[in-house]
């Protein structure tokens, strides 16, 4: 048995739908702006995140305890986060392009460039400060489960 088939006539909507049309142009409009600014806010993070740590190993009784896996272990946190403030600053430097002014495609063209430039050196650094936290709880565990050398 066949399904029936309705013919109807497609809806055409005689005016674009100004929000969504405005909504677009925005996102467009701020890309950049809202890739530097999460840029900012991971350098700031990364940035409390070394502080602190960095104070909770020097106020530790771990000095000269630790060596083999469990020293790159203290340390992998310190490098990612650094590895991750390097890509989050490298997100915020300026690149010169050249742009013919009077060219739309070059614009578009140039525009995406520095889009798609920005949000991969965005994501490393994220992906960076994310990494940074398996070897940081094994490090918290560590120090949490194991007595203080005598």
């Amino acid at each position: 048995m066949a399904g029936k088939v309705i013919d109807e006539p497609p809806v055409i909507v005689t005016e674009p739908n100004l929000f969504w049309k405005e909504n677009a142009r925005k996102l467009v409009g701020e890309s950049i702006s809202t890739i530097e600014c999460v840029a900012k806010q991971i350098i700031v993070v990364t940035g409390l995140l070394e502080g602190l740590y960095f104070h909770a190993i020097t106020f530790s009784n771990l000095r000269g305890s630790l060596n083999g896996c469990m020293l790159l272990v203290f340390l992998a946190p310190i490098v990612l986060w650094l590895a991750s403030l390097f890509f989050a600053m490298w997100t915020l430097s300026p690149k010169a392009h050249d742009i013919n002014i009077n060219s739309s495609r070059d614009s578009k063209k140039i525009f995406e460039v520095i889009v798609s430039e920005k949000h991969l050196k965005l994501k490393v650094a994220e992906a960076l400060l994310l990494a940074s936290f398996l070897p940081l709880l094994i490090a918290v565990y560590y120090y949490l489960t194991t007595k203080p050398p005598a």
